[in-house]
């Protein structure tokens, strides 16, 4: 079984990175129903009915444009930020704030209610940031938010994209003379 990586820092983001790899994914946790409860189970979002996940695909790909340019300094699409506005105000109109001041959305938990937490979580980061801190793995493209201390953070994750390309550079730099440099 494949265990689910959460990266991203944000619910968004990790969102976002349900799909391993654009355009082709070798793995896309929205593909099936079984995977959707998966992923959403490990997020703490369990849901209880699945149905269509062909709007969540959708949805996934609106918050991936509107937040990949933001991690290198460019403006986003403004139809990708409006879709997300009209999301979360679709949701809005369907939720309730809790006693923490939470939006809480009454049962069952469907993949339209994760839809809008994801809504609702994009606009979070969209309108408090910190925009400045979103970065995207030079290997696989998974978006993430660098909250490490010294914000240089490169990859989504150490234990596997970068440790690979550090292993890439390091066996670059001990080829054997004669041999074939590497293709970037």
């Amino acid at each position: 079984m494949t265990t689910v990586e959460l990266v991203g820092n944000s619910f968004c983001l990790d969102f976002a990175n349900t799909v391993n790899a654009r355009p082709v994914a070798r793995r896309d946790w929205l593909n099936t129903p079984e995977e959707a409860r998966t992923w959403a189970d490990a997020t703490g979002h369990a849901l209880e009915e699945i149905g269509d996940l062909a709007p969540a695909r959708a949805f996934r790909e609106t918050v991936f444009r509107a937040f990949q340019p933001l991690a290198h300094g460019a403006e986003p699409p403004q139809a990708d930020l409006d879709r997300i506005v009209a999301v979360f105000g679709e949701g809005v109109t369907r939720a309730r704030l809790d006693r923490d001041f939470r939006l809480v959305w009454a049962s069952p938990r469907t993949i339209e209610v994760l839809v809008w937490e994801v809504a609702a979580s994009a606009m979070e980061l969209l309108t408090h940031g910190p925009l400045d801190r979103l970065g995207e793995c030079p290997s696989c493209g998974w978006l993430f938010l660098d909250v490490s201390k010294n914000r240089r953070r490169r990859w989504c994750s150490m234990t596997t994209c970068g440790s690979r390309d550090k292993s890439r550079r390091y066996y670059a730099g001990v080829r054997p003379a004669g041999s074939a440099t590497p293709t970037p």
